[in-house]
């Protein structure tokens, strides 16, 4: 007879052990799917990019792109959750099969010797299975997301505070300013133009409009995409996750956006512009509508904003394609004109985003076909955007700059893309009057300081955040080692770089 009283505990025991075998294939099969779909939908991000989204964007994100959340919710929680299922599952079975085989239809199939092997193999990787595929799952997991140089970041010199000119210490002078109108183009970068990658220039539309540009536009750490690059041409600053440097602080921190830097704006505003941005997708995700309107821009319009009376399907899963967001940018730069106020006009296209880009009716009236089409189409658009200001005479105040927020992520032409050795973010600067650059070899930090200049400011050593000057000769320069200090530094646990999340001050003093 069983004694049952003392067979409960072993019960208990074997469906906890069953129990957390099946977490940890759960918690390895989530890692490695959750890197897949990052690297298959956004390229190859820092863990940074990562956290900094999963602190800020996933508002945004559930409510903009659900084509990209219901894949999330496929790939990274049904199919770890299914296959964990089937494991543990399979490992049950083979349990019981060895431990009371001779209860089971074909048991008699296999000789004792095989029981015997398949007994052996199963106690000395069966067991270990969930740790085997835990220690993969973090290897690939750790490749995927630049774990070790993430690591670093923890524990390296501080080359933010050794080199961050806060703005709001330096001089700026207004010297007969001119409107700004600021366009980023989603992805933009000057590989487009290889026409021995593509049979042909796509940005040719835009390298007509004239301008002066920087032919080695490179990406530093902390500006590869929207956000992060708006934040590092407005602010001189790169960006990432606060919340794993200040604990319980993270709830206070993120309900402003940098809210003790200095940007662009906020210098602006000091002077008297009227601020605007218009961007294609909607505002909370990754905190871009929070940005704008925590540093002095006026008016902030996203998708909710811009719709009207078009629906889902005549929109992209962002957000507005181009065509319709440009048509609107034009009647808003109209009436900003006719305000005759000074005032800044900013803008972010969405058609070239990854992984596969967006054809809208002009685009498809143009007849695209495939991600190419699309980057020469959005060229063309914002091209004859440029033109537009041009035929109306606002050229006569107002200066145009047009950069990519950031390189290209995963598209479908990343394989031709990645076989140049170096890749530049596509960058225009046009007005009335040429400027002279001062060198050749700019970053997303350089551009805070040289857009100021670019519209009439003169910006006192040549200095805002980590940028210099590029087009006022005799101000300060970068070493020539700035990039490689930067790529292996920046990003460090900055006690500097907090302090820009923390209680808002006086911002700026500008004369």
């Amino acid at each position: 007879m069983i004694d049952r009283t003392q067979s409960l505990p072993h019960r208990y025991r074997h469906s906890l052990r069953t129990l957390l075998r099946f977490g940890i294939y759960l918690l390895a099969l989530f890692l490695a799917c959750l890197a897949y779909w990052v690297n298959e939908n956004f390229g190859e991000p820092s863990l940074e990019q990562v956290l900094y989204h999963v602190q800020f964007g996933i508002e945004g994100l559930v409510d903009t792109d659900t084509a990209l959340v219901k894949s999330f919710l496929q790939l990274c929680l049904l199919i770890p959750l299914l296959a964990s299922l089937g494991l543990v599952a399979a490992e049950v079975s083979i349990g019981l099969f060895l431990t009371h085989g001779s209860q089971y239809a074909g048991a008699r199939f296999v000789s004792k010797a095989n029981k015997r092997l398949i007994k052996a193999i199963y106690w000395m990787i069966g067991h270990r299975a969930p740790l085997y595929t835990l220690i993969i799952s973090l290897a690939y997991f750790g490749t995927q997301f630049s774990l070790m140089a993430f690591l670093h970041n923890q524990f390296g010199k501080d080359y933010f505070a050794a080199n961050y000119i806060y703005p709001g210490n330096v001089q700026i002078h207004a010297k007969k300013p001119k409107n700004l109108v600021l366009i980023y183009v989603e992805s933009l970068e000057n590989s487009y133009k290889d026409k021995a990658l593509f049979g042909k220039n796509l940005l040719e539309s835009l390298d007509e409009q004239g301008g002066v540009s920087f032919e080695n536009y490179r990406q530093a750490p902390g500006t590869g995409w929207t956000i992060a690059g708006i934040t590092a041409t407005q602010c001189g600053i790169p960006l990432k996750s606060v919340s794993l440097y200040d604990g319980n602080s993270q709830g206070e921190n993120i309900k402003t956006f940098l809210p003790n830097a200095v940007c662009l704006g906020d210098i602006l505003h000091q002077f008297g512009f009227h601020n605007v941005y218009m961007g294609g997708d909607a505002l909370p995700f990754s905190g871009k509508g929070r940005f704008f309107l925590d540093h002095h821009y006026d008016e902030a319009y996203g998708r909710d904003e811009l719709k009207g009376e078009l629906t889902q399907a005549g929109m992209n899963f962002w957000g507005l394609y181009d065509d319709d967001l440009l048509l609107q940018a034009k009647a808003k730069l109209v009436m900003l004109h006719q305000a005759r106020q000074p005032f800044n006009l900013t803008i972010t296209t969405i058609d070239t985003h990854g992984p596969d880009g967006f054809i809208s009716k002009r685009c498809k009236a143009e007849d695209s076909a495939d991600f190419a089409d699309v980057v020469q189409c959005t060229s063309k658009q914002v091209a004859e955007f440029v033109q537009f200001i041009k035929k109306s005479g606002y050229l006569k105040d107002t200066n145009i700059v047009i950069l990519g927020d950031h390189l290209a992520m995963s598209n479908p032409v990343s394989a031709q893309l990645d076989k140049l050795p170096e890749r530049h973010v596509y960058n225009s600067l046009i007005s009335r009057i040429v400027v002279t650059k001062n060198r050749d070899e700019v970053l997303h930090f350089d551009m805070f300081p040289t857009i100021l200049e670019f519209i009439g400011f003169q910006v006192e050593g040549g200095r805002l955040g980590l940028g210099y000057t590029a087009i006022t000769k005799g101000s300060a320069m970068p070493s020539p080692d700035e990039y490689e200090e930067m790529s292996a530094d920046l990003l460090n646990n900055s006690d500097e770089y907090l302090a820009l999340w923390a209680q808002r001050s006086q911002k700026t003093a500008v004369k």
